[in-house]
């Protein structure tokens, strides 16, 4: 059994390698403030899944993630996929490019905010969603995506220098100029089913509102209302997709040509001739290409501290 209530996990090469000097910081501040914690930091990726489910099946209360949303991904679903009784509470201290995931925490960074977290932090349980491909699946916390977003992930690295948004950007516009659209034929299930067909620039189903820093994809999706969100942008051609560009980052893009967004409980996107898809979870790719993705919400399966004024 775990001898300490708090177990952090952390990603050191979060950020560029900025993960072990936050979490050194971060430590610090716990011990400086007598919070008992529990340091485990990953070696590969993947392993912050494995060190998660051990946290659960030890009986770990809380559990604390140094990193960004690749991270906070490999840990809900090491903690979910677990088979433990109990999901431990997760807080945040964010350390990654975007951070989308922690914008739904709270308005505030920096070491001093996670203390605040733990001792005066409300517990929300946020929605997942999980895609089921023929070989795997996954949950993802934020976002599932198909279409340039996955070239956008390629292309980051080129452009590792720059904050988060301005990262994104940089790689969407260098993916865009190699990207060639792919057909899909998305199934939607919800309030309202639809079929939606067509070759994609970019498709995407969303837990919150944002991705790749802050683009505001979802604007009026919420973490905790049982229902994923999509995002369908049509191919249409460099000029209307570069047009399109600022609305979205402003999340005015709904009702815009080419642009599709719906709620939705279940969804499936499929490749119409059953070729296979590449597609991204949380800001990863994939471990492998599949022709269908099954995706639905599970609704309140993820318990994370939050800021009362978040």
């Amino acid at each position: 059994m775990s001898t300490a209530p708090l177990r952090v996990i952390v990603n050191p090469a979060a950020s560029n390698g900025r993960g072990i000097k936050a979490a050194e910081a971060l430590l610090r501040e716990l011990d400086g403030q007598g919070l008992q914690c529990d340091a485990r930091y990953t070696e590969a990726p993947g392993h912050a899944s494995r060190l998660a489910a051990r946290a659960a099946l030890e009986g770990v209360d809380q559990v604390v993630v140094v990193g960004g949303d690749g991270t906070i991904h490999e840990v809900a679903c090491g903690l979910l996929d677990s088979g433990a009784d109990r999901v431990p509470t997760v807080a945040i201290s964010p350390v990654g490019t975007g951070n989308d995931f922690y914008r739904m925490v709270s308005p505030r960074r920096g070491v001093e905010e996670l203390p605040r977290l733990l001792r005066g932090g409300t517990v929300k349980r946020f929605d997942v969603g999980r895609v089921h491909w023929e070989g795997g699946e996954r949950v993802f916390v934020n976002l599932l995506g198909v279409g340039v977003d996955v070239e956008v992930l390629r292309c980051r690295a080129l452009y590792s220098r720059l904050p988060g948004l301005l990262q994104y950007l940089a790689s969407f516009l260098h993916a865009l100029a190699r990207f060639r659209p792919q057909d899909v034929h998305i199934e939607v299930a919800g309030p309202r089913k639809q079929h939606i067909r067509g070759r994609t620039t970019l498709s995407v189903i969303t837990v919150g509102p944002s991705i790749g820093g802050g683009f505001m994809i979802n604007p009026d999706a919420q973490a905790s209302d049982g229902q994923l969100d999509l995002c369908h942008v049509g191919a249409g051609g460099l000029v209307p997709i570069l047009r399109l560009v600022p609305k979205v980052m402003r999340g005015k893009h709904a009702g815009a040509p080419l642009v599709t967004m719906r709620r939705l409980e279940r969804a499936v996107i499929r490749d119409p001739g059953g070729e296979p898809m590449w597609f991204e979870l949380d800001g990863e790719l994939a471990p492998e290409p599949a022709p269908e993705l099954r995706v639905e919400v599970i609704p309140g399966a993820f318990p994370v501290l939050v800021s009362d004024d978040g």
